[in-house]
């Protein structure tokens, strides 16, 4: 196995760790023999890039067109974590913008952060705020 190929199995299998300790215990990895997305975890299309360079621009238009109209979550970690900005960066989580706004709804209206703050909260919009959660623009 060569050595990017090792760094991609590291990180794919670092995000997998994470997603299942967060609930996912479904999730797991792809068949790499063809076009498709690193992590299985419905209803996600999740992908991972481990590098040094980013190339979000070229990553996320095939994305997309693996996703269709599923939500997708593209995580992006450093390269080299021995660096001071490769420490600093870590691990980051990249999607559409649509649906992070839903995230951060879904977010403050089921979580003390948003009842602190006395967020006004509409009693349907907690049942909505995902509707449509895989429809995603087409720019």
């Amino acid at each position: 196995m060569s050595k990017a190929r090792d760094k991609g199995t590291k990180g794919e299998n670092e995000i997998l760790d994470l997603l299942q300790r967060a609930g996912f215990g479904d999730a797991h990895r792809t068949e790499s023999s063809r076009e498709s997305h690193d992590i299985h975890c419905e209803p996600f299309v999740v992908e991972v890039k481990f590098a040094k360079r980013w190339v979000l621009f070229d990553w996320i238009p095939k994305l997309r067109r693996v996703a269709e109209d599923r939500p997708f979550v593209l995580f992006a970690i450093h390269g080299d974590r021995r660096t001071e900005v490769g420490a600093k960066v870590g691990k980051v989580a990249v999607m559409d913008a649509e649906f992070a706004a839903k995230l951060m709804h879904n977010y403050v209206l089921t979580s003390a952060h948003g009842r602190d703050r006395n967020h006004p909260a509409d009693p349907d919009s907690a049942a909505v705020a995902l509707d449509g959660v895989g429809q995603q623009d087409s720019d």
